[in-house]
C-alpha cells in the first residue's frame, strides 16, 4: 500500500469517527444550559496550585460481582503466580493487593507528543472495598493539575496492571510527565494482561480485545449506553470545543468498565494459572494453550497433566477432536525433551491416522534408533507413505515430493537393515 493510499484510509477512519460521535452527541435530549459534568458522574472539583482536575471516587465491597467473578477473587491468587509476568526489576514480585490498576482515556491512538491523557482511571485494594478513582482534565491547561493528583497515586502504590498497558497507556503517561519536566518511577513493575490473555484463548476466541474477553471469558454484557472506544477521543474535543457534556458521562461508564474487567479477568487468569487440575473445571479453559504456558514457566509437570487432561478431550475448545490431536503432539515433543521416550511413544501411537505426518516419523525413528526394531520401524514408515498418498490433493507437489523422498530414503535404509526375508514384507 502507497503512502497515498494509507492517508486516504486514515482520513476516512478520522471522518466515520467523527460522524458517528456527532450522531452520538445529536441523539441526546436538547439542553439549556448543558448538565454539569460533577453532577452527571457524581464527581468533585480538585484545585491544585497547576490547575483543576475533576475526581470521581467510587468503592466496591469484596463481595461485588463483575462479569462471573467476586472482587475479591484476586486476593487469593498467590502473588508468586505473578512473578514470571511481571517485571519487578531486584525488588519484591508485584503484588497486585499493592498495586494500581490503570486504565487511561486519550485524544487519539497514537503514542506522540501530541496524544493527551484527559482521563485516568485507577483502582486499588483497601481493607474492606476495592476504590475507584478517575481524574478528569477539564482543559488542556490543567494538564500539570492532572499529573499532580496521578503522581500521589502513583506514589502511594506499588506496581501497575493494565490490559494493554505495556504499549499504550504507559509509556503515554510517561511521556506527559517527561513533557511536563515532572519526576517519578519510570519502570514500576507491570503486569499486563493482554499478551497472557492471547496466550490463553487466542486460538480460541475471534479476537482478544477486552470487549470480546468480557463477553466470551468473563460473561459480561456492558450497558446499551457505552461508547466505542474510537469514538472516545472526538467526543473529547465535542466537550472542549462546543460543550458537550452529557456524552462524556459514556466516557466514565467506559474507563470504569474496563478497570473492573481487568480485576475480573486478573482473578481468572490467576485461577487458571494455578493448577491443571484447578483449571479443567473452569469452561473458559484451553488446556492445550495452557500446558504451552506452564511449559514456557518450565513448570514441567503442570504441562505434561495439562496436556495429558487434553488429550482426554477436555481442552475447552469448539473442536475438541483437533486441541485433543494437538495436545498429544504436545505431550510427546516435552516427552521427548524429557527424556521419557517410551511415553512418548505411546502418545505418538495415539495419533496414526490423523493429520499430520510428524507422528509416523518419530515412532519410526524411535523403533530404529532407540529399540532396534527395524521390521516394526519399517512398518510404520509404509503406513507412513500410505498416509501421505491419501493426503496428496491436499498437499502442495513439492511439500509431497520431498516428504515422500524422505520416506523412501528411510525405508531404503531399513530394508538394509533386515534379512533378505524381512525385506520382502509389505
Amino acid at each position: 500500500m502507497d503512502l497515498q493510499e494509507r492517508l486516504r484510509r486514515a482520513r476516512v477512519r478520522v471522518l466515520t469517527a467523527a460522524t458517528e460521535a456527532e450522531q452520538l452527541t445529536d441523539s441526546e435530549p436538547s439542553r439549556e444550559p448543558e448538565p454539569a459534568l460533577e453532577s452527571l458522574v457524581a464527581g468533585e472539583w480538585v484545585h491544585t496550585p497547576a490547575g483543576r482536575c475533576l475526581r470521581v471516587e467510587r468503592r466496591y465491597p469484596y463481595d461485588h460481582t463483575h462479569g462471573a467473578e467476586r472482587l475479591d477473587a484476586l486476593l487469593r491468587v498467590p502473588t508468586h503466580q505473578w512473578a514470571s509476568f511481571a517485571d519487578a526489576r531486584d525488588g519484591p514480585p508485584l503484588d497486585p493487593r499493592s498495586a494500581l490498576f490503570l486504565d487511561t482515556e486519550t485524544t487519539g491512538l497514537m503514542r506522540g507528543a501530541g496524544t493527551y491523557v484527559f482521563l485516568v482511571g485507577l483502582a486499588f485494594y483497601d481493607a474492606d472495598s476495592l476504590t475507584l478513582r478517575q481524574y478528569f482534565m477539564p482543559d488542556y491547561g490543567d494538564e500539570e493539575a492532572l499529573l499532580d493528583l496521578v503522581a500521589e497515586e502513583l506514589e502511594a502504590h506499588r506496581g501497575l496492571v493494565s490490559f494493554n498497558g505495556r504499549c499504550f497507556d504507559w509509556p503515554l503517561l510517561r511521556t506527559r510527565f517527561i513533557l511536563a519536566r515532572r519526576a517519578f518511577d519510570e519502570s514500576p513493575p507491570h503486569l499486563d494482561l493482554l499478551p497472557l490473555s492471547r496466550r490463553l484463548w487466542r486460538k480460541r476466541l475471534p479476537s482478544c480485545s477486552l470487549g470480546s474477553l468480557e463477553q466470551n471469558i468473563l460473561g459480561l454484557a456492558r450497558r446499551p449506553d457505552d461508547v466505542p472506544g474510537y469514538l472516545i477521543p472526538q467526543l473529547y474535543q465535542d466537550y472542549l470545543q462546543q460543550g458537550r457534556v452529557a456524552p462524556m458521562a459514556r466516557v466514565f461508564y467506559h474507563n470504569e468498565t474496563d478497570i473492573l474487567s481487568m480485576v475480573s479477568l486478573a482473578a481468572r487468569i490467576g485461577r487458571l494459572l494455578s493448577g491443571p487440575s484447578v483449571a479443567q473445571n473452569d469452561p473458559s479453559c484451553d488446556l492445550v494453550a495452557l500446558g504451552a504456558l506452564y511449559e514456557q514457566l518450565q513448570r514441567t509437570d503442570e504441562a505434561l497433566q495439562a496436556y495429558r487432561l487434553a488429550s482426554e478431550g477436555r481442552v475447552g475448545l469448539v473442536d475438541a477432536r483437533r486441541g485433543s490431536r494437538e495436545a498429544d503432539l504436545r505431550l510427546a515433543a516435552l516427552l521427548k525433551r524429557l527424556g521419557r521416550h517410551d511415553e512418548a511413544m505411546q502418545a505418538w501411537r495415539r495419533q496414526l491416522q490423523g493429520d499430520a505426518l510428524h507422528p509416523y516419523v518419530e515412532l519410526a525413528k524411535h523403533l530404529e534408533h532407540r529399540l532396534g526394531d527395524h521390521a516394526a520401524a519399517k512398518s510404520i514408515v509404509l503406513e507412513a507413505m500410505d498416509w501421505l498418498q491419501r493426503q496428496r490433493s491436499r498437499t502442495p507437489p513439492s511439500a509431497f515430493a520431498r516428504a515422500m523422498a524422505e520416506l523412501e530414503h528411510r525405508l531404503a535404509r531399513l530394508e538394509g537393515k533386515l534379512p533378505k526375508s524381512g525385506r520382502a514384507e509389505g
